[in-house]
This record gives structure tokens, C-alpha cells and sequence, in this order.
């Protein structure tokens, strides 16, 4: 995930909220035979401290929820989990030695980052030379650097990337609006394999009319949408950014009525507030309505509202997600042995394999990545009508092809 204004992180909550966190990490438990330290690399300083104090947050509220409940039972020893935080800077070399520090000072054998593709890739060297598994929270495409590979035993990935969703969200476009051809399709030029997008399109028969690609850093959208609506599209479709509100604004003033995709997790009641009720029409979006919160994001919710005076930060669902399965995985290995982990999530590739806050999840990843260390879990689908949010419900996205 890139921590920089094109990337839907950035944005999503920094505009909804102004309270600066006064963060420490301290997980608490009951006493035990040993603990288990896991370290975190976020930025918990800086622009966007917001994001990486709330998606940290939520990692040890989950591990709070084990160590209440007397901590994990592996390979004969009880363990408490232990979260250490470190603060990535949105800079690989300050990564690289708040990444040093975690395995070789503390200890750490676990290491869960980042959300920025150069940072995932200095943590994962330094996990690499010692040894320690690098739990990657966030990947804009596959491949990227920083992604999974055949090349990188020490790595699995625990988030699904936003093109997983494109094959779910044309299908319901097509559904939906069926008069609906040309679509164009505006996105960061970060590598996003925009081949792909036009083969599912093609295959659903929709006509990519045009691509826009914006460099990191941008702000003013306007130039894109004008070329954009200079192509006369039915669609347009603004591919993996936070700022998806931002540019439907945009699209609206200049006099574009048609139908909004956002691919990005963006909670769809943000972009309702950026655009207003009167431009908030006609949009589909895969950020989830917390209405209809699962039990397992209403548990998240509650603990954060006893625990922190902030607001909720609602993208903290996505890593108390991942904490639930890195802790299904430690279960299954039975052990706190890094490759006897990554067996046990390589091993996970049934249907159900394990349980995720968006429902029932498996790993994927071997046809397309060569090895089967990506969570597949469902991934919500909104519309946004009238002003309104309307649930479609969640879909299972398709990682392997």
C-alpha cells in the first residue's frame, strides 16, 4: 500500500478525523509461561499518523481479545502475544532500522507491515537475512515489490488487493445497468495491471474507451476527468485511491452523470460525505458499509470504543482481520517456528480453512503469484443511490487468474 496522497489509505479517515491519537502500545495480559513478540512497522508520526496509529490499533485489540481469554496454546508452552510498534515514516530506510530493532533487539519473529510498497520491501529484507516472517497488511497490485513470491519464503500476505474485485464489480455492473458500455478507467500509475482490467471488461462486454494514469502526488483532477469525459464513457472506474471521492466530485462538476466505480476499501459513507447527496448517485463501491457490520467488526468496534476516547476508525476492521487469521495460523502450526507458520498458511487453501471478520477465507495465490500465501476473503459490494448507502453483501474475489 502506498502512504502517499494517490492511495486510499491516505485519505479515508485523515478527512474524518482531526483528533490527534495519543498512541502507546502496551498489549495487555495475564501472566504466562513465555510471550510471543510480534512487531508492526506503521507510520504513527506525520501526515497520515491517523491511518497508522488506527490500522495498529486494532492488531492489539485483537491480541487484548487472546490474551484475555489466557493467551495461545502452542507446541506445549502458553504464550501471550506482545505487539511492538515501531513508526515506519512512510521511509524504507527508516524501516529498515525500525525493522532491524524489532527482530534482532526485540526479539520479534513476526513482523506486520506496511502500507507502502518500498517500505514492505525494506521490512522484508531485514525479516529475510533474519530469519522472522514478514506479514504484509496491504499490496496496491500483485507483484509489486514488496508482494509475495516463489522468491520470498518469508513472506505472506494478508490482505486481498483491490483488482481482486474488478471480475465482481463489472458483473454487477453489467446487472445493473446493462445499457452501460464504455468505460474508462482513471488510476495511479503505480503498475496496476490495467491489461487485465480490459480482458474482464472485454469478456462482459464493456469497451475500455480510455486510461488515465495519474502520478504520485497528485491533488487536482481535473485535467484526468476532462480528458475522461472527452471520451464520452457510461462508466468511469477510479482504481485503487482514496481520493475516489475527490475525483466523483470532480466528474459531477463537469457534468458527468453516469455510473462511479470505486474499487478501493473507501467506506462508502465517506464519498457520501465528500460528494453530497445530490452527486452521490449511481456509485459502486467495494469499502464496506458498517451498518452491516459482521459480529466479528462489531466486537472490534466495541473493544475500541472501551479502550479509546477517539472516534472509531472504521479501516481498523482490515488488520483486527488479519491479527484473527495470523492467530488461526499460529493455532494450526502449533508452533512459533516462522516456516512452520508458513506451512501451516500454505496448507490453508480449502475453502473455510479459516475464518476472517468478512466471512469464511482461504489462501490463494499459486497460479498468479507461484505460491499460495494470499488471503482470499469475501470482499463487500455497496452501491451508493439517491444519497444513499445500499448493501449489495460480500463476494468472494478471484485471486488466481
Amino acid at each position: 500500500m502506498r502512504a502517499k496522497p494517490g492511495n486510499w489509505i491516505f485519505v479515508t479517515f485523515a478527512v474524518l478525523l482531526s483528533a490527534v491519537f495519543v498512541f502507546g502500545i502496551h498489549t495487555s495480559g495475564q501472566a504466562a509461561n513465555k510471550r510471543l513478540k510480534v512487531g508492526m512497522l506503521m507510520p504513527l508520526s506525520g501526515p497520515i499518523s491517523i491511518v497508522g496509529v488506527g490500522l495498529t490499533r486494532a492488531v492489539e485489540l485483537y491480541f487484548d481479545k487472546v490474551n484475555e481469554a489466557g493467551g495461545l496454546q502452542l507446541g506445549g508452552e502458553t504464550y501471550i502475544l506482545e505487539l511492538i510498534a515501531e513508526d515506519s515514516k512512510i521511509d524504507p530506510t527508516v524501516a529498515a532500522v525500525a525493522t532491524k530493532k524489532l527482530v534482532y533487539k526485540d526479539g520479534c519473529r513476526f513482523v506486520l507491515g506496511a502500507i507502502a510498497p518500498p517500505v514492505a520491501a525494506a521490512i522484508y529484507q531485514v525479516c529475510a537475512k533474519a530469519k522472522a516472517l514478514h506479514l504484509i497488511t496491504w499490496i496496491d497490485a500483485p507483484g509489486l515489490p514488496g508482494d509475495v513470491s516463489a522468491k520470498k519464503p518469508y513472506a505472506v500476505r494478508l490482505c486481498v488487493s483491490s483488482d481482486a474485485a474488478w471480475e465482481m464489480d463489472y458483473d454487477f455492473l453489467r446487472k445493473t445497468y446493462p445499457e452501460a458500455k464504455r468505460l474508462f478507467i482513471v488510476a495511479p500509475d503505480l503498475g496496476i495491471p490495467i491489461d487485465r482490467a480490459k480482458k474482464i471488461a472485454a469478456e462482459r462486454g464493456l469497451n475500455v474507451v480510455g486510461v488515465e494514469l495519474w502520478e504520485e502526488g497528485a491533488v487536482d483532477f481535473l485535467p484526468f476527468y476532462t480528458k475522461a469525459l472527452a471520451a464520452k464513457p457510461d462508466v468511469i472506474q477510479a482504481m485503487v485511491s482514496a481520493q475516489a471521492g475527490y475525483q466523483l466530485r470532480t466528474a459531477r462538476q463537469l457534468g458527468f452523470e453516469g455510473v462511479f466505480i470505486s474499487d478501493a476499501p473507501t467506506a462508502p459513507d465517506l464519498i457520501l460525505s465528500l460528494v453530497g447527496p445530490e452527486g452521490s448517485h449511481d456509485v459502486i463501491s467495494n469499502g464496506m458499509d458498517m451498518n452491516h457490520a459482521t459480529p466479528s467488526m462489531i466486537e472490534c468496534m466495541e473493544r475500541w470504543k472501551k479502550k479509546y476516547k477517539e472516534p472509531f476508525f472504521s479501516d481498523a476492521i482490515i488488520t483486527w482481520s488479519e491479527a484473527e487469521v495470523f492467530v488461526q495460523a499460529l493455532k494450526k502450526a502449533d508452533s512459533v517456528d516462522p516456516m512452520k507458520v508458513v506451512a501451516a498458511f500454505e496448507s490453508m487453501t480449502a475453502p473455510g480453512s479459516f475464518q476472517t471478520a468478512f466471512g469464511p477465507g482461504h489462501m490463494g495465490g499459486g497460479e498468479r503469484l507461484g505460491v499460495n500465501r494470499v488471503v482470499v476473503r469475501p470482499m463487500p459490494i455497496s452501491r451508493v443511490m439517491n444519497g444513499k448507502v445500499e448493501f449489495v453483501g460480500f463476494k468472494m474475489p478471484v485471486v488466481d487468474k
